[in-house]
């Protein structure tokens, strides 16, 4: 289990560290609108390596309670960005039907990843 949290926080790290390098990209550009969806993109992946943090002191080196934890965040945390998302459409709100959309993408990466680490050899 070690080994898995090793490498999904690592990956954390880097999605991190590219949001803030591509953010960085945008606004010297001054593509301001596309540097605040990279800002959104890491607090998205910083929040959920806090739910990992979390997962593993909860779990208290149980493996399948450490998983389940983090997938019951993963899909309870990101229903109000849904319902968000939602509420923009039926209120032609573009701008933040995107910033939810992004939210969502992200929380959709960071599983499929988890899913993948997790189901890998250790």
């Amino acid at each position: 289990m070690e080994q898995k949290i090793t490498k999904m926080n690592n990956w954390f790290e880097e999605k991190i560290a590219a949001c803030g390098r591509r953010n960085a990209e945008l606004q010297a550009d001054d593509r301001t609108d596309e540097a605040v969806f990279e800002k959104v993109k890491a607090n998205i992946y910083d929040a959920m390596r806090t739910w990992m943090t979390v997962a593993v002191r909860i779990g208290n080196g149980n493996e399948k309670a450490v998983k389940d934890f983090f997938i019951a965040r993963a899909e309870q945390i990101p229903a109000s960005w849904e319902a968000a998302y939602e509420k923009a459409k039926e209120h032609n709100d573009a701008a933040r039907m995107q910033t939810e959309q992004v939210k969502l993408d992200v929380v959709r990466e960071v599983r499929a990843e988890f899913d993948q680490i997790w189901e890998g050899a250790e």
